[in-house]
């Protein structure tokens, strides 16, 4: 959900949303959003279903939040390279009109992260707004900026959410085994 917000910040689009399953309880891999990654491919999320994926929102000229998420998610690689284990990292723009995929692509090589296992998208901004709702992850645009929340969330085989870092916790490990609940 978006509201336009008048006041302190006079015309700042804020969307905000707790993490939320899709109708019926499918996981946000039923998504059926079409996204573009940064090679110009289209993508569904579907295609990572059956694979542990690691996901975040981020913007490619974020200077903030966007650096301490892919810090985090290069130690979750880390962690899960030494424990053996394979996961899907995908990284969903936040400003999908900003983020072609010339950036991203470009984004990626300056930052190194060009692992096949690492995937940059972008969608239509109807999209991004209903994945970051899902995801729990709140945004607003304020003037050439995107303000966002901070959170990296583990999604199980079939989309389901298993396990999150926010700026109140603080142990990557938890992304990269997730407990039985």
């Amino acid at each position: 959900m978006c509201v336009v917000v008048f006041g302190a910040i006079f015309g700042a689009e804020i969307c905000r949303g707790a993490a939320v399953p899709l109708q019926g309880g499918r996981g946000i891999m039923a998504l059926p959003a079409v996204w573009q990654d940064d090679q110009g491919q289209f993508v569904r999320l579907a295609q990572w279903a059956g694979e542990p994926v690691i996901i975040t929102m981020a913007y490619g000229t974020c200077r903030k939040v966007c650096s301490t998420s892919l810090r985090r998610m290069e130690e979750v690689q880390a962690l899960a390279d030494a424990a053996g284990q394979n996961l899907q990292f995908v990284v969903v723009s936040l400003d999908p009109k900003a983020d072609t995929p010339e950036d991203w692509r470009a984004f990626r090589r300056v930052h190194r992260l060009e692992r096949g296992n690492w995937h940059f998208i972008r969608g239509t901004p109807k999209d991004t707004r209903t994945l970051a709702s899902l995801l729990g992850i709140g945004y607003w645009l304020y003037d050439d900026h995107v303000v966002h929340d901070f959170r990296v969330l583990r999604l199980g085989l079939h989309g389901e959410i298993e396990a999150m870092l926010t700026l109140a916790s603080d142990a990557p490990s938890e992304l990269v085994t997730v407990k039985p609940r």
